[in-house]
């Protein structure tokens, strides 16, 4: 193999592809769905109207001790009758009236209104209550203050995950299985639409060089072998470089935003301290190991059909395995990773660069069951491109108007006669 040569075709594919739009859409496009979500959700907050309820009740101190109580986008008002909260329901001053009533020291409410009122005021009200039958019931035990706030207090529980060392001891850290899922989740959805966009690159590519028929002149300067491999590689760099800008602009959005009350709250939720440096590097692995075997059954694929305009029809087998386990993760893995069919399928190297990152995250699998699956992968992946590239060079030439199928068996049967 022609090591200058395959640089060189490698350098072309590579430029190509970080200059198309697809790149460009593949590394920007998950900060502005997230960009969207964002003014989607600023957009709600802003508009949601502030909801109005009427209290009553017979005894006038239980209305007006419920109506002290502050909740967001909620106002309460004491009034002085129903016959009053009706007209000024109809009036359009209040959205809702609520009856409040004591009987042997318990309260019970109903809520009316033109409409139920939602989830949110619903749990809104129904904690007010809770605070209000809690303070009526100290009363009667003669509880101070400061009792029904011991009394009030969470009981606290926190998870903590343990790791043996070499020696035997015991080494404890914060629980990081929030984090994990959160990024296993993410390179999930991220894997998913790196391999179609890959997959989609490399098999035009291909097929349009065919469809040029150009592939002659270029097969008279270089060997079939090293123009397939060189391809695979312009695209494999290409995933990296987008991995990297991608953690990039992940890590300049944090800084940006590192004042963000909403993210704070959130990483504060989040314990980078437990997540192990291998968790990050197979996940990693995963994700590359998994672009490249599918980017080398897409360049099979690809070599398959004589037009690029076919290119979307050869690589449909791969976007439906990939859709499978993306399925399979996002769906299945994700609720029960201890799923028999999960656990099976994230050795088997078409959806293991999907489920094993899910699968280790929720502990259903350690390391070396992801390291297994990825040593499968990489076996796998090395095999297909062994065989893809015998594959290449003899059906790169073949001109078959009869279909994919009926190229592939073309090609079988020259591979065949070849050996």
């Amino acid at each position: 193999m022609n090591f200058e040569k395959l640089w060189v075709i490698a350098s072309d594919v590579y430029r190509k592809t970080v200059k198309s739009p697809s790149f460009l859409i593949g590394v920007f496009m998950p900060f502005i769905v997230v960009l969207i979500g964002f003014l989607i959700g600023a957009i709600m907050n802003r508009g949601q109207e502030t909801t109005t309820i009427g209290i009553y009740s017979d005894q006038p101190v239980l209305a007006k001790a419920l109506a002290q109580q502050k909740f967001p986008d909620l106002k309460l008002k004491q009034v002085d009758s129903v016959k009053e909260a009706q007209k000024q329901l109809q009036a359009e001053k209040l959205d809702h009236y609520l009856v409040l009533t004591q009987k042997e020291g318990k309260l019970t409410s109903t809520v009316y209104g033109e409409k139920v009122p939602g989830n949110t005021t619903m749990a809104n009200l129904q904690q007010g209550l809770n605070g209000l039958q809690t303070s009526l019931k100290a009363g009667e035990y003669k509880l101070t203050p400061d009792q029904v706030a011991e009394l009030m207090q969470p009981a606290k529980l926190e998870g903590k995950e343990i790791s043996f060392t070499d020696d035997g001891k015991v080494k404890t850290s914060k629980d990081s299985s929030g984090v994990k899922f959160a990024l296993s989740y993410a390179a999930c959805i991220f894997t998913f639409f790196l391999v179609l966009t890959y997959a989609s690159l490399i098999a035009q590519e291909i097929a349009g060089e065919k469809g040029m028929r150009i592939m002659e002149v270029i097969l008279s300067s270089t060997n079939a072998k090293t123009h397939f491999y060189g391809k695979l590689l312009g695209v494999i760099l290409a995933a990296l470089t987008q991995l990297v800008a991608t953690g990039l602009l992940v890590g300049i959005a944090v800084f940006i935003m590192r004042d963000n009350d909403s993210l704070n709250e959130m990483l504060d939720n989040l314990h980078f301290t437990g997540l192990e440096p291998s968790f990050i590097v197979l996940l990693i692995l995963f994700i590359l190991a998994g672009s490249l075997f599918y980017a080398v059954l897409a360049a099979l694929c690809g070599s398959l059909v004589n037009r690029a305009e076919d290119a979307p029809k050869a690589i449909m087998p791969v976007t439906y395995l990939m859709m499978a386990g993306y399925m399979l993760g996002l769906v299945v893995a994700a609720n029960d990773p201890s799923n028999f069919i999960v656990m099976i399928c994230s050795y088997i190297p078409f959806f293991s660069m999907i489920l094993m990152p899910i699968v280790l995250a929720n502990g259903t699998a350690g390391l070396m069951g992801a390291s297994i699956s990825l040593v499968i992968l990489v076996l796998s992946t090395l095999v297909l491109a062994a065989f893809s590239a015998r594959m290449y060079r003899v059906n790169v030439l073949v001109y078959n108007q009869k279909g994919i199928w009926a190229s592939l068996r073309q090609s079988l049967t020259m591979l065949r006669k070849d050996v």
